[in-house]
C-alpha cells in the first residue's frame, strides 16, 4: 500500500481549488432549483390556473432536473474530497488505497479512485 506524500503547499492548493468549485456548484444548484418552477409553467400561460401536466414542457423540466442531479453529484464528490483532506486520506484511492496519480488529481481534484479502479468500476456499470 503506497501512500502519496502531498506537500502542504500542494494540499492547500487542492483545498482552495475544491472550496472555489464547491462555492460555484452550490450557487449553480441553487439557481437551477429556483428555475424549475418557471419551467413548470407552460409558455404563453396568461392565467394563474395551472396547466395540465400533459401540457407542460416535460423535456425542459427533465433536463433541468438532470442538471440539478449532475451538479449535486459533483458537489457531493467535492465535499468528499474536502473531507479526505481533513482526515488525511486525500490522494489515496478509496478502493485499493494506492496513490492516485498527481496528474489525475490536478485535472479532477475531487476523484476518490485511482484510474485503474475508476475504469474497473465503469466497466462494471
Amino acid at each position: 500500500m503506497k501512500h502519496q506524500v502531498i506537500t502542504p503547499a500542494r494540499l492547500q492548493r487542492y483545498k482552495e481549488e475544491l472550496l472555489e468549485l464547491r462555492a460555484r456548484l452550490v450557487g449553480e444548484v441553487n439557481r437551477l432549483i429556483e428555475a424549475i418552477p418557471h419551467e413548470m409553467q407552460a409558455a404563453g400561460d396568461l392565467s394563474n390556473v395551472p396547466t395540465h401536466n400533459a401540457d407542460r414542457d416535460s423535456d425542459g423540466l427533465d433536463k433541468e432536473v438532470a442538471l440539478v442531479q449532475n451538479e449535486g453529484d459533483l458537489l457531493a464528490a467535492v465535499e468528499g474530497a474536502l473531507e479526505r483532506i481533513e482526515n488525511g486520506t486525500f490522494g489515496s484511492c478509496e478502493n485499493c488505497q494506492e496513490t492516485i496519480a498527481e496528474e489525475r488529481l490536478d485535472a479532477l481534484p475531487y476523484v476518490a479512485l485511482c484510474i485503474g479502479c475508476a475504469q474497473a468500476a465503469q466497466s462494471e456499470a
